[in-house]
């Protein structure tokens, strides 16, 4: 195995310029194309410079929310535009999730999505991992927050009707998400990822996280 800094299995920083930035589309998303150069791989020179476009989106939380008591995790379904003009499922099953809001911090956001999607709030988080779903694409960086919830109150629908967000929250057992996951039933790259990850560690995860929410409550 290389010893070299560049061969270890980690992302590393990399030397690079932007020499012009172009707003090509200004809408939901923001559509950006920047001329940049940056130093190559093996450090002998510069790569560049060269234009690229991407979607303009930044930090997004994304909640997976798991009910000890029931040993199952708070999915939601909606409309997603991608899935329905690429694939024959329009009604795709995935993770609460969400950009923030001006002014808001990363765990505020988490809550946020979680209340406003499922109607459930956290009854304690912490932040797992991060992300970058797709790179090549968008500035698009996750942070994974896994919440302990109540899912004794789940309603049949949520979503801000001024977003036009139609949002079915589902209780799915763990193992039956796994399930649905290992055979190919979703396609959402978070939930995937995420479930890949409880299946791992989430559960003990969860009990410390769990223990952390009973400390407060005796103190």
């Amino acid at each position: 195995m290389s010893g070299h800094y560049r061969d270890q299995l980690s992302d590393q920083p990399l030397g690079f310029e932007i020499q012009k930035e172009e707003l090509i589309h200004r809408g939901f998303r923001d559509f950006k194309r920047l001329t940049i150069e940056h130093d190559s791989l093996d450090g002998a020179g510069r790569v560049g410079p060269m234009t690229r476009e991407y979607l303009a989106t930044g930090s997004v939380a994304v909640t997976l929310p798991y009910d000890p008591a029931r040993d199952a995790i708070v999915v939601i379904r909606q409309f997603r535009l991608a899935a329905a003009l690429d694939t024959p499922n329009a009604a795709a099953v995935e993770l609460p999730a969400g950009m923030l809001d001006p002014g808001e911090n990363i765990a505020e956001a988490a809550a946020r999505e979680l209340e406003e999607e499922t109607g459930l709030a956290p009854l304690a988080i912490e932040r797992c991992f991060s992300m970058v779903p797709s790179p090549g694409l968008s500035d698009e960086h996750a942070t994974i927050f896994l919440a302990i919830v109540d899912a004794g109150s789940l309603g049949e629908r949520a979503g801000i009707d001024e977003e036009h967000e139609d949002i079915r929250p589902i209780l799915a057992p763990v193992d039956d998400l796994i399930a649905a996951v290992d055979e190919g039933r979703v396609e959402n790259g978070y939930l995937i990822t995420c479930t890949h990850w409880f299946a791992r560690k989430g559960r003990a995860r969860a009990q410390a996280l769990q223990g952390t929410l009973f400390d407060s409550e005796s103190d």
